[in-house]
């Protein structure tokens, strides 16, 4: 597992044009290679964002020392091509749940996330 040194955390910022996505049917995660987390079903509410800043290895996230713990994600965007995984505890392992693409709503008791 990768530190969480080599991720970044973006949490509310403001895409730079560096980040900004080309497509912004993205609405809420215009970010590239990124994983949205969003705190209420359709997209909705405040905003966790991630990467790793060595997406060939990839980072894990302790979601609960971001306060993003538990079941308070409840929608996620990933813009990465590769999937992110939520898992039950806080040093990636446990049980799992893959994220993909768009989802609108989902119940998960997070402890961390793996991106890439």
């Amino acid at each position: 597992m990768v530190s969480l040194s080599t991720a970044a955390v973006l949490g509310g910022a403001v895409a730079t044009p560096a980040m900004a996505a080309s497509a912004q049917s993205l609405a809420g995660c215009e970010f590239t290679r990124t994983l949205c987390l969003f705190d209420q079903v359709s997209y909705n509410g405040e905003r966790f964002t991630a990467q790793s800043l060595s997406p060939t290895t990839g980072a894990c996230v302790d979601l609960v020392w971001h306060g993003w713990g538990g079941t308070r994600a409840k929608s996620s965007i990933n813009t990465n091509s590769r999937a992110a995984t939520l898992y039950s505890n806080t040093n990636c392992t446990g049980a799992s749940k893959a994220l993909t693409g768009s989802n609108p709503g989902f119940t998960f008791s997070a402890g961390s996330v793996f991106v890439y």
